[in-house]
């Protein structure tokens, strides 16, 4: 698996993983953050910005292989783990956390833990526009308008639109499969199950995520759980609050390695 990893001056890694039909370059600023002294580690997933070449057997492109892809790599680091995803990229990490002997702290965003059979109606907002994310070739017109809305500033769509345009189409339609065959797992029970800390970052203009849906899982949970808000952000915190999530993940790393 493609990666790009900067090493820090203390120990723990951090790891960060997209979501669909994005890339590693969500979390570019981050990574090239020397505020944060622990060596930083992003993927590109089979399909998926500089592993877009290398992969294009739909087998590639399920949950189920990014999970075995992930793992196999993560066994790898030897070294105190802090896990990091967006939106896709969050539920794999939700279900790859408690089989990461050496995990010290999950972080969440434009990921709400589903149940099992998927709660697409509790979990989700209606946004009709996002479907594209699920559409294997959809139009050109359709991919604008999904990056316009996934974001909060207009300023960053640009981006979301390369990254959606670079990924091989077959990740969105075998991904629309999994879901359709209700391939993932209970979620909102590992979520809350684990023991390692849990963060959840919350765009406050997140047009898919159910704001209150968040609280809930926040309150349930078992051990410890901090629900995090940023203003002006959509989906893709990373991208749209750079500053700020560079501050939020040197605390969080600081505390928990």
């Amino acid at each position: 698996m493609k990666h790009s990893s900067i090493k820090g001056t203390d120990s723990g890694t951090i790891l960060f993983i997209h979501g669909n039909s994005s890339s590693s370059e969500v979390f570019k600023k981050t990574v090239d953050s020397e505020e944060i002294p622990y060596t930083k580690i992003t993927v590109d997933l089979p399909g998926h910005g500089a592993n877009v070449e290398e992969y294009d057997a739909e087998c590639d492109f399920s949950i189920k292989s990014y999970q075995e892809k992930l793992l196999s790599f993560i066994e790898e680091i030897d070294d105190d783990i802090l896990l990091v995803g967006n939106s896709m990229g969050g539920h794999l990490a939700i279900e790859l956390a408690p089989k990461i002997k050496n995990l010290k702290g999950l972080i969440i965003m434009g990921t709400p833990p589903v149940k099992k059979p998927i709660n697409f109606e509790e979990a989700f907002l209606p946004q009709p526009a996002l479907q594209t994310f699920l559409t294997e070739n959809p139009s050109e017109h359709d991919m604008v308008t999904a990056a316009e809305i996934a974001v909060h500033k207009q300023e960053n769509a640009a981006a979301i639109l390369n990254d959606f345009k670079q990924a091989n189409p077959k990740v969105r339609s075998v991904l629309a499969n999994d879901l359709i065959q209700n391939r993932l797992d209970n979620q909102e029970r590992i979520f809350s199950d684990l023991d390692a800390p849990k963060f959840i970052i919350r765009g406050t203009q997140d047009p898919t995520v159910n704001p209150s849906y968040l609280e809930t899982i926040t309150k349930q949970c078992n051990g410890t759980c901090t629900l995090i808000d940023y203003d002006e952000c959509g989906h893709y915190p990373s991208l749209e609050q750079p500053d700020k999530f560079i501050k939020t993940i040197s605390e969080i790393a600081s505390q928990v390695f």
